[in-house]
């Protein structure tokens, strides 16, 4: 089995310009909390990758931190306001030993990749907005990245801020 981790980036402040936009202190505190949350629940990533946008970079360092862990990581430039199509293709292609992969990214793509691969989502998540800081998991019956499809995964969990900071 294979899980992908689809999280977005924290909430963020202002910035010269959208890709610059830094993270706000909810949105560090958030990320940093899911990052304890991940690391207490033995539920961290074998590999992330992340949008070069700035906002999603420090969502991977306050995760990291949070979490007081090395986490391998792929700085990507083409996951910033990608496409759903687009990070399924890449998501296709990751290395096969990687059994869970997380990707930090951005809303649009990343809601519809969400809505895409998941079979019968239940009524709590179809139509999940995925605002900043939420983290879905998702599984799917695979031992070859390849062979990934739409309505192929299984929602195993959403973790949102609230709930993030409630269990911290």
């Amino acid at each position: 089995m294979k899980k992908l981790f689809l999280l977005r980036h924290g909430k963020a402040g202002v910035g010269a310009n959208d890709k610059s936009r830094p993270l706000a202190p909810r949105g560090r505190q958030d990320i940093f909390w899911l990052g304890q949350y991940l690391k207490k629940t033995q539920m961290l990533p074998d590999y992330i990758f992340c949008s070069s946008a700035i906002r999603t970079k420090e969502s991977f360092n306050q995760l990291q931190t949070g979490a007081d862990a090395s986490l391998p990581v792929t700085f990507r430039g083409d996951l910033y306001l990608a496409a759903a199509e687009d990070m399924t293709r890449l998501i296709q292609k990751f290395d096969q030993k990687i059994s869970t992969a997380m990707i930090i990214a951005h809303n649009p793509g990343l809601a519809q990749i969400f809505h895409n691969l998941s079979q019968n989502p239940s009524n709590e998540h179809r139509g999940l907005p995925f605002a900043t800081g939420t983290l879905a998991i998702i599984g799917f019956d695979i031992d070859d990245w390849s062979k990934l499809r739409n309505d192929s995964g299984r929602v195993l969990q959403v973790i949102m801020p609230p709930e993030i900071r409630k269990n911290t």
